[in-house]
């Protein structure tokens, strides 16, 4: 009965060692598991805080393209305006040297109509005298 009782404490012994040392083992995969897990959640963080930079990167500079297109357009509708005013003086610069010409033209053909008048009255004149 000793023997068996011997026999059983070994055993148990060994036991109580083996299950000490799985334990100790699935403490240390448990360990490894949760460092894994901590170093997943600070590279997910990283990459969402470098997305977040390269966002604000990206909206910066698409207000800064937005303000220069803006800039520029004001200056080209700036530019626009210039012209327009430019082309309606133009416009009324043409419309008045066409009617200087016009007036021009009727002065310069009722002085014609006046010297061929005055020409055939001295014609006229000369025939009457001779």
């Amino acid at each position: 009965m000793a023997k068996t009782y011997l026999k059983e404490i070994i055993v148990v012994s060994g036991l109580a060692l083996a299950l000490s040392a799985c334990s100790q083992q699935a403490q240390q995969v448990s360990e490894q598991k949760h460092e894994i897990d901590q170093q997943k959640d600070e590279q997910k963080q990283l990459i969402d805080q470098r997305a977040t930079e390269l966002k604000t990167s990206e909206e910066q500079a698409e207000k800064q393209t937005e303000q220069s297109i803006d800039a520029k357009k004001k200056d080209l509708d700036t530019a626009k305006e210039a012209l327009d005013i430019e082309k309606k003086n133009v416009e009324k610069n043409t419309a008045l040297a066409k009617k200087d010409i016009d007036r021009q033209t009727e002065a310069c053909k009722k002085q014609v109509d006046r010297n061929a008048k005055a020409v055939k009255s001295e014609i006229e004149q000369s025939a009457k005298t001779q």
